[in-house]
């Protein structure tokens, strides 16, 4: 933020997204050293703009409220990880290890995006960090930047540094003075209370947060990430057996990442968006209609079980290799780093259209080839598929699929440059549908 220039502290709404389960690897995610160094830059930029930014900003009531609140930043809050953040009404407490979690995947975004690759990774690599351990992966999980990819000079390019640090830095501002509303209400922690009376006081720190960030023009561009974020490792409809036992979790849920949640935090915002367009810049009531928007939109994304069970699905079947950035469109991109192609005839990217029934889909496909023996991973937007035990004999490739629950085999056969191929379930190579494959050029 340009008026904030924050890139630094986050305090709490969200002990709702990860649930304790034991034995926390998210915790260990970075080393103590470098939380050290931060945790000194994140308290100094805290006291700089509490001081010299929102407090100016707040009426004599809302300043005697929250003047005297306590700030605890702690390196790790292992029990939350990679959320720590919480408040009792009277003062906050701070996870660094959660704020530089969030500072990643704010520096991803942006470089992401301004090289004009998807930002679908990101979810992905969410979705893969929230199922690890129904998939029984007990080992500490790769860090945001390393496992997408990003190079580590990233923000040595001054677009990239820029949009970083304001998708950051909007998202902090916007989650601390919600935090900062609930010391204003003298709101008790969220246990202390039943959980329908801890929505309606989630729902009014959202509304004071807005209202000050209206008063000093600073559009919340970041929440858009931060919502992604929270929804992405929150537990939904596809992860319990009936939607009466999704609907009972739900009603018991202090924070609920609801979509009448979203609704309300986008009406309120789209209400405060002519403000922006008195004495501020010129562009900020359209931004603040846009990120409306954007929440209105991820509200019926969210109600949608559908999306659910297929992020479900993207979570249990992604593996870091996976990550690579993709260009729009793209479903899959080789793994960062892999050498290039050996020349063999199935190794390489390659992209092409599946028929699933009568239904055709595009379809991206990494094949390693040595010797005979061939691997890969394919994916169509619905999961990623690993392809096993491949064995090639002249022009034709045998191949086995799996993407848990289901499996099968297939066969590719070489006709004039072009791999045509069928597959079908259990042991069988055709009846589920037909494929079209040519060879690809790295994106």
């Amino acid at each position: 933020m340009s008026r904030v220039g924050l890139r630094l502290v986050l305090a709490a709404m969200v002990l709702w997204i990860w649930p304790a389960r034991g034995e926390n690897l998210y915790a260990e995610l970075y080393d103590p050293q470098e939380l050290t160094r931060l945790q000194a830059i994140y308290s100094r930029g805290w006291l700089d703009n509490f001081n010299h930014v929102f407090l100016p900003a707040m009426t004599p009531e809302e300043r005697a409220g929250v003047e005297a609140a306590g700030l605890r930043m702690e390196l790790s809050l292992p029990e939350w990880e990679p959320f720590g953040f919480y408040s009792d009404g009277r003062s906050v407490t701070v996870s660094v290890a959660s704020l530089k979690f969030l500072d990643d995947l704010s520096v991803a975004t942006a470089w992401l995006d301004l090289n004009n690759y998807t930002l679908q990774t990101v979810s992905d690599y969410l979705l893969m960090l929230r199922t690890r351990h129904l998939r029984g992966d007990l080992s500490p999980p790769p860090k945001p930047l390393a496992a997408l990819c990003i190079p580590d000079d990233a923000l040595s390019n001054a677009r990239v540094n820029e949009r970083a640090n304001r998708i950051f830095d909007s998202l902090v501002v916007f989650v601390l003075l919600h935090e900062y509303g609930h010391v204003f209400y003298r709101h008790p922690g969220n246990r202390a209370v039943a959980p329908e009376d801890s929505r309606a006081h989630e729902e009014a720190a959202d509304r004071f947060a807005l209202d000050l960030l209206a008063r000093v023009g600073e559009v919340p561009l970041g929440v858009t990430v931060f919502f992604s974020v929270a929804a992405q490792l929150t537990e939904n409809r596809a992860d319990f057996a009936t939607d009466a036992a999704f609907e009972r979790a739900l009603a018991r849920r202090t924070h609920p990442l609801s979509p009448a949640r979203l609704q309300s935090f986008a009406r309120h915002l789209t209400a405060a968006a002519k403000s922006y367009a008195k004495g501020f810049r010129v562009e900020g009531q359209l931004e603040a209609m846009s990120v409306s928007l954007q929440i209105s939109q991820f509200a019926l994304l969210l109600a949608d079980p559908g999306i659910q069970r297929l992020s479900a699905k993207i979570g249990q079947s992604v593996e870091t290799v996976d990550l690579a950035p993709r260009r729009s469109g793209q479903s899959l991109a080789p793994p960062c780093n892999s050498r290039p192609p050996n020349g063999l005839p199935f190794d390489g990217f390659f992209h092409g259209t599946v028929v699933s029934g009568t239904i055709p889909f595009d379809l991206d496909v990494v094949l390693t080839q040595d010797g005979d023996q061939v691997s890969g991973v394919y994916s169509f937007g619905a999961g990623f598929a690993r392809i096993e035990d491949g064995k090639v004999t002249g022009d034709r490739l045998v191949f086995r699929w799996l993407l848990a629950p289901d499996n099968g085999q297939g066969v590719i056969v070489i006709e004039n440059g072009v791999y045509k191929g069928t597959w079908g379930s259990g042991g069988a190579t055709g009846g589920g549908g037909d494929f079209s494959l040519a060879r690809s050029a790295s994106p």
